[in-house]
């Protein structure tokens, strides 16, 4: 019996997509699950995660909440997590709000930055108003 009616099964499924190594596409893309790229992308590309493989080439910005390149990728690169593999080349600035990592032998060229999460930027500015509504008042 593999099926049990009794279990109430809550599975989220985002969706797995595959651009293979022979494969190229131009446009933007939208996913809300997870995006492998071995072929060629010129275009901006929003996911919730990324992954360039060693074949793989990406030209255009990225907005994922993690991000693997072992391949290339020219563009900007905004994410939670970001890994940059040894193989990895990277042309672009990367942003991440968590962790990033480079393997030794990664080819990186860009700025890198740590961002401050949204919720600090609502409670900083927060911060400032109390601050000005203070000074104004005294």
């Amino acid at each position: 019996m593999f099926f049990n009616s009794n279990k109430k099964v809550e599975s989220h499924i985002d969706g797995f997509s595959h651009l293979g190594e022979g494969a190229s596409f131009e446009g933007e893309i939208h996913s809300k699950g997870e995006l492998e790229v071995a072929g060629k992308v010129k275009g901006n590309i929003s996911a919730k995660t990324l992954k360039i493989l060693e074949t793989g080439k990406v030209t255009g910005h990225v907005n994922a909440e993690r991000v693997e390149i072992l391949g290339w990728m020219l563009g900007n690169t905004s994410s939670l997590n970001i890994h940059v593999g040894e193989k990895g080349v990277v042309r672009g600035d990367l942003r991440f709000e968590i962790n990033l990592s480079v393997a030794e032998g990664a080819d990186v060229l860009g700025h890198v930055q740590k961002a401050k999460k949204d919720k600090n930027k609502k409670v900083d500015s927060e911060k400032v108003r109390y601050l000005e509504h203070n000074q104004r008042a005294s």
